[in-house]
């Protein structure tokens, strides 16, 4: 053992040798599996992040395709409405028929709202807010038995809904900055006017009367609002 011993010492290069051909193939091996092992970790996060990326797409579509299938409902009511409307069982039926229409896509709405963005989450609620305001309106409107303002109150709101709409797909869009896509907001007017063509102005006038009438919490913003929109 002392002369192993010495030998080593007087000949160090052999320790070298020994260990390196012992070590190196095991620290190779070791580095080969832990190279592997993080590349499999990026590619599962990649994937994961691909996966729930693609989720959220999903739920996006969902989203602003349930919103649009309501617009889409707010112009039938208007149609429904557009004829003679002279009992409360005009505004009745048809508000019945919309509620009936709608009501399968406001679970599909909520149920993917979790990853939404805050500003389109507020938007959503803006948009329902006003289909609210419509449905507040259209019952003023049956108990005063002004039933031919009806159609007029539907035009009114499915333009300030179509805004919304318009404003969510901006939103979404946006955050799809990769993605090359031709959207230019101002060339979707049509949308706003999904309901045809605006009333007479000597209808539309007794339409912003009876509203003061049926809702007086209307602030002068949102009268000013509508008249303006009616002008353009």
């Amino acid at each position: 053992m002392e002369k192993l011993i010495d030998l080593l010492i007087a000949k160090p290069e052999i320790v070298v040798s020994v260990l390196s051909g012992f070590l190196l193939p095991i620290i190779l091996v070791w580095l080969n599996s832990h190279y592997s092992l993080q590349t499999k970790i990026r590619e599962k996060e990649l994937d994961n992040k691909n996966s729930d990326d693609e989720k959220i797409k999903i739920q996006e579509k969902s989203v602003y395709a349930s919103l649009s299938k309501i617009l889409f409902d707010v112009q039938q009511l208007h149609v429904s409405l557009s004829g003679s409307c002279i009992d409360k069982s005009c505004i009745e039926d048809s508000v019945s028929k919309f509620d009936q229409s709608v009501i399968k896509y406001h679970e599909e709405i909520s149920n993917n709202m979790l990853y939404m963005p805050s500003k389109i989450i507020d938007d959503i609620y803006r948009f329902y807010g006003k289909l609210s305001d419509l449905k507040i309106s259209l019952k003023g409107f049956n108990d005063t038995q002004n039933y031919e303002m009806a159609h007029v109150s539907v035009y009114v709101h499915s333009g300030q809904l179509a805004e919304i709409l318009i404003d969510i797909q901006d939103r979404l869009l946006q955050k799809r900055s990769n993605l090359k896509i031709e959207f230019d907001r101002t060339q979707q007017e049509m949308m706003k006017y999904c309901c045809g063509s605006k009333p007479p102005k000597q209808v539309f006038d007794k339409y912003m009367t009876l509203l003061r009438q049926i809702k007086p919490e209307t602030t002068p913003q949102e009268i000013e609002m509508i008249e303006s929109r009616w002008k353009a």
